[in-house]
């Protein structure tokens, strides 16, 4: 599938499965969530494959940077459940090692060790490292991409590193079935968040902030 539809189907499977219950921890796992959906689609053999991983990693920086800006500019408490979860060596450990496997995996065939088990186990823990209450939303992200890539024709080697390939063969990666999941994930993903009465509070006082400025 293409990677606009495993960023918004990874958003929506984490958060339907995991119900976040604070607005720190649903604006931060839907960023992890979102991260996991398209991290593994960065590995490349061909040009077209190289300019799709760009798209993957500014998508990741987009994801990343809304995160930093909403808690720089309205103060939620990520970056305070950040520390109490995590510390310094931790978030440089864990980052360092995500970084290194990014730069394993790009140098990968299309489909092999980005979409293994294996690439998921190994980045969720290095989130883990990072950030633990998010890590799961991370893992649900990852998991849904090799789930989806499952349906169509490519096959992925999803048990790494053996060299077998699966795939169901149901679907066209660019096809209709492509676009309903991207827009099944877009609309899940803007009710549930848009429901959540902690999100609707915040954005009456946001609101507020702004017509008294």
């Amino acid at each position: 599938m293409l990677g606009r539809t495993h960023f918004f189907v990874g958003m929506a499977a984490a958060l339907i499965t995991l119900r976040p219950e604070s607005l720190p921890v649903v604006v931060a796992g839907t960023g992890a969530a979102a991260i996991g959906g398209v991290i593994s689609d960065i590995d490349s053999g061909t040009s077209t494959a190289h300019k799709e991983a760009d798209k993957i990693v500014m998508a990741v920086t987009l994801a990343l940077g809304a995160v930093i800006i909403i808690e720089y500019n309205f103060h939620i408490g990520i970056y305070r459940r950040l520390l109490a979860d995590s510390n310094i060596y931790r978030i440089i450990t864990g980052s360092a090692a995500f970084l290194l496997l990014c730069v394993f995996g790009m140098r990968q065939p299309h489909r092999s060790f980005m979409h293994s088990l294996l690439a998921l186990l190994l980045f969720s823990s290095c989130v883990g490292i990072i950030f633990p209450e998010v890590a799961p939303y991370f893992a649900i992200g990852y998991a849904s991409h090799l789930i989806i890539d499952l349906l169509n024709r490519k096959r992925e080697k999803i048990l790494w590193p053996m060299k077998k390939g699966y795939s169901f063969n149901l679907c066209s990666s660019k096809g209709y079935v492509n676009k309903l999941m991207m827009a099944a994930g877009i609309f899940i993903s803007a009710i549930y968040i848009s429901t959540l009465p902690y999100v609707q509070e915040a954005y009456a006082t946001m609101l507020t902030v702004l017509r008294l400025n």
